[in-house]
């Protein structure tokens, strides 16, 4: 019988998991069912992950990793401010439209561990991951652009967070490419709207 590398285990448990829970939501994700999904024992999710809650904290930054790169792929070519933060913005909507299973799995591990006692943690590490990366873009703009924010960083990443939180609540209810994508030409605006001493 063939031996499958650890790596490509957890790779594989992971990608089960977020089928399962884009499919069927956090309730059903069981370590059965993710290890059924990824068609291995449920041994081998207990031989891979320490815990439940270290495979959903994996999760969580497989996910958040792939729309980083993703969004920083959409950016590489622009050469002004409302290039970037426009390609910004619709790079996370192509990479959710794509992969709408990693939108809803955050969604959804966000609220189950809201309302389960011990688990609040694994929220703000969502939320704290996706603030890394926005203030990581917001540094980003600032070294090629020059620009400054008109209010403190963090305000300006909470504000990208609400909105991008927004637009993808309403989208996984109607799936509607085209409204997401003006709801975040609006958000664009305001954002550049915050930003002063751009380089022409």
């Amino acid at each position: 019988m063939q031996r499958i590398a650890v790596e490509d285990r957890r790779t594989a448990l992971l990608a089960a998991a977020l089928h399962v829970i884009g499919r069927e939501g956090m309730g059903a994700a069981s370590t059965r069912t993710i290890a059924a999904e990824a068609g291995m024992p449920t041994a081998s999710f207990h031989y891979v992950f320490a815990s439940y809650d270290a495979m959903v904290e994996q999760l969580v930054a497989t996910v958040l990793d792939a729309q980083a790169e993703a969004v920083s792929t959409s950016v590489e070519a622009a050469d002004t401010l409302r290039g970037f933060v426009e390609g910004a913005l619709q790079g996370w909507l192509d990479r959710a439209s794509a992969e709408p299973d990693a939108e809803v799995a955050l969604h959804e591990i966000v609220a189950w561990s809201r309302s389960s006692p011990g688990r609040r943690h694994l929220a703000e590490v969502v939320y704290a991951r996706y603030t890394a990366a926005v203030e990581a873009f917001m540094q980003a703009a600032e070294a090629r652009f020059g620009v400054r924010w008109r209010i403190p960083a963090g305000d300006v990443a909470r504000f990208v967070l609400v909105l991008t939180d927004g637009v993808a609540a309403r989208w996984l209810v109607d799936r509607d490419v085209a409204a997401a994508r003006t709801a975040l030409a609006l958000g664009a605006d305001a954002l550049l709207a915050l930003a002063q001493d751009v380089r022409p």
